[in-house]
Parts: structure tokens; C-alpha cells; sequence
């Protein structure tokens, strides 16, 4: 197992670090950024939303220019688009640019997500994947342990314009590791045309419609999770530093169960961290619709960091258990539309309700939608590990 992840070490987990560190410390930053540019908290949480839309748009063409184009190609045009895109945000001066750019940032983070799945699903075999794919997200992990801590710092000792500018520059050195590092992959001549995606999706109709949706649940609780612990810190009037600090003290217990929550999908099965995990974020979420006080964002804070830490990985694990190996690239293709499509129904359900109601009953809501998947991945997504 040490010299699967020695091979991963410079083409995937460090890349992770450099994108995932100017990704998460986004995830805090922008809807801060919004804030400070005169928007309100229904448009922060819009503008992330957009960067969620931008994701399920680029899913499918993503999927076939995995196919196309070949794995590491893909990954190398993604963190381009995405290192523009962040230099976007820096030099925007109207606050609607801020949705056209989160749009770019998410084709760009969408394009880039498939194609490092789908190089890890071509490299690995099913008995490594959950190991190497917990690393991976434990790199995440770190990046969101690092990235608000750094980047509220910055934000605080520079402004936010310039440390986007920054978290620019990194995004740009990952590509420059994943060119000189990556193996490369010509790609298939008989990809999946556009036509041949619905009989696709009909072949494998039950497996989106049960794990699917449990991916979906898992995607949009995490997705409300980041831009919902701002928008209280802020409601609550703790500035950018506290609110950073807030956010990452979750992303260090995200970080202590990444790896003991890979070992468990790979030795246990992966319902052993997807079940309890997933009403364990629903119940949270409920919970912090009642925080009134800086001591109970902590603790909700830490309690999502369980939830989160437990759910390690399982995912992009289920995705690349689940793809064809004949059609891989275009599976995850639709696996990732159908994740994307809670990454952005969490952030604009979020913003619906706020926009009507207080900021509890949005966190109330998230929560029990989380208790309906929850009930869905207990009940429909049955175990996939192939010992």
C-alpha cells in the first residue's frame, strides 16, 4: 500500500493540497467577500450556488473530454480555468460578476474533480481505491483545515481582492506538478457521444436512483455545511479571523478520521461509515438552527466535522465502484451531475429560504432533507465493496 500512495504522491495528493487550499479557503471567502461588496446573505449564498450550477453543467461535457482526451489532459485544462477563475474574483469590480465567475470556478472545479476520479478509478484496483480515494480526501481535508485559517488571515492582512490573487497563483502551480508528474492517457476514439448518454443513464437507472440520491444527500448537506457556518459566524458578529478559525477547527477533526475512515471502507464496506455518517449530519444541521452564541457554533462546528470526517471519501468511492470500465469517464460524467446536483441545491436552497425567513429555519430545512437521504441510504444503498 506504501508504494500505491508513493505513485499517488506527486500526480494526486499534492495537487490536492494546492488546489484544494485556495478551494477551501473559497468556500469561507467568498460569501464573506460578497458581504463586504454590499451583498446580502441570500446573495452570498446565491453566488455560491452559481459556482454549484456551473459544476452540473460541465459534468457531462467533462465526462466526455475524460473520455476524449484522456484523464490528465482534462486535469490540466481544469486548473487552468480554475486559476482564471480566481484571478476573476480578485479584479471584479461589479458584485454580478461575482455569478458568472463562481459559474466559471465551478465548470473549472467539476472538469477537474472527474478527471482526477477518473485516473484514480483507470489506475487503482477496487481493493486500493478506498484507501488512496481517503487520502485524498484527506488532503481535502487538510486544504480545509489550512485554507481558512490562511486565507481569513490574508483577507484580514491584505483584503480579499489580493488574496484571491494568491490563491490564484497556487491553483496554477498544481498544474504545473500535474504536467511534469501525471501519466499520460490518449484517450478512447469511440467516446460516448451525446446521444449515448440517456441509454447510459437507463442502463444503470437503479444504481443513480438509489446511490445517487444518497450522493446527492451527502453533497448537499456539505455544501449548505460551507456556506452556512459563515453566514452564522457573521449573523453572529464574529469577524473574518474568528469565523476562519471556527471553520477550520472542523476541518481538523475532518482530518483526524480521514484515514481511519478509509480503512473501514475498504475492510468494513462502505455502509459502515455511509449510514451513520449521514443522520449524524442531518441531526447536526437541525441543531444549528438553535446556536445562539459563539461556544455553540464550536460545537456544531465540531459535530459536522464528525460527520463529515466519517463520511470520508465515500462518494467518490461509490462512483468509481459503480463505473463501467468500458465507459468509465462518461459514468462519472452523470455520477458527478447527479453529485453536483446537491453541491448546488444546498447553497440556493439555503439562499431560497433566507430570503424569506430567518437563518435557522434554513438550517432547519437542510437538516431534514438530510433525514429523508438519510432514510434512502439505510434503506436503498446496499453494499458495493467487490472483496
Amino acid at each position: 500500500m506504501a508504494g500505491v500512495h508513493r505513485r499517488m504522491l506527486w500526480p494526486v495528493y499534492l495537487p490536492a493540497l494546492l488546489l484544494g487550499v485556495p478551494a477551501q479557503a473559497s468556500f469561507m471567502l467568498l460569501p464573506l467577500y460578497v458581504l463586504d461588496a454590499g451583498g446580502s446573505a441570500a446573495a452570498a449564498a446565491a453566488v455560491v450556488g452559481w459556482r454549484g450550477i456551473g459544476m452540473m453543467v460541465m459534468d457531462l461535457p467533462a465526462g466526455m473530454l475524460a473520455a476524449r482526451l484522456g484523464e490528465k489532459s482534462l486535469m490540466i485544462a481544469a486548473s487552468l480555468l480554475l486559476g482564471c477563475a480566481f484571478l476573476g474574483y480578485a479584479w471584479a469590480e461589479d458584485l454580478r460578476w461575482f455569478y458568472f465567475i463562481a459559474f466559471v470556478n465551478g465548470a473549472g472545479s467539476s472538469s477537474f474533480l472527474l478527471g482526477r476520479m477518473a485516473y484514480v478509478s483507470a489506475t487503482l484496483d477496487g481493493a486500493e481505491r478506498g484507501r488512496v480515494i481517503a487520502m485524498i480526501a484527506g488532503s481535502l481535508r487538510l486544504a480545509a483545515l489550512l485554507g481558512p485559517l490562511v486565507g481569513g488571515a490574508l483577507a484580514h492582512a491584505i483584503g480579499y481582492a489580493e488574496t484571491f490573487v494568491v490563491a490564484g497563483g497556487s491553483i496554477l502551480l498544481g498544474l504545473l506538478v500535474i504536467a511534469l508528474t501525471a501519466h499520460a492517457d490518449r484517450g478512447q476514439r469511440d467516446a460516448l457521444r451525446w446521444h449515448g448518454y440517456p441509454a447510459l443513464a437507463w442502463a444503470h437507472r437503479a444504481d443513480f436512483a438509489s446511490y445517487g440520491v444518497a450522493a446527492i444527500t451527502f453533497m448537499l448537506m456539505r455544501a449548505a455545511r460551507t456556506v452556512l457556518l459563515p453566514l452564522v459566524g457573521a449573523a453572529l458578529g464574529l469577524d473574518a479571523p474568528t469565523i476562519g478559525f471556527v471553520v477550520s477547527l472542523s476541518a481538523a477533526v475532518d482530518v483526524a478520521l480521514f484515514y481511519p475512515a478509509g480503512m473501514v471502507l475498504d475492510r468494513r464496506g462502505r455502509r459502515a461509515t455511509a449510514v451513520p455518517s449521514c443522520f449524524l449530519f442531518a441531526l447536526v444541521l437541525l441543531g444549528l438552527a438553535a446556536v445562539e452564541s459563539y461556544n455553540g457554533l464550536l460545537v456544531a462546528a465540531v459535530a459536522l466535522g464528525v460527520a463529515n470526517g466519517l463520511s470520508t471519501g465515500i462518494v467518490m468511492t461509490w462512483g468509481t465502484d459503480l463505473a463501467p470500465p468500458a465507459r468509465r469517464g462518461e459514468f462519472l460524467g452523470l455520477w458527478r451531475l447527479l453529485t453536483d446536483l446537491g453541491t448546488a441545491a444546498g447553497p440556493m436552497l439555503v439562499s431560497s429560504v433566507v430570503a424569506l425567513a430567518p437563518l435557522s429555519l434554513a438550517a432547519a430545512t437542510v437538516g431534514t432533507v438530510g433525514l429523508a437521504g438519510g432514510w434512502v441510504v439505510y434503506r436503498y444503498a446496499h453494499e458495493t465493496l467487490r472483496r
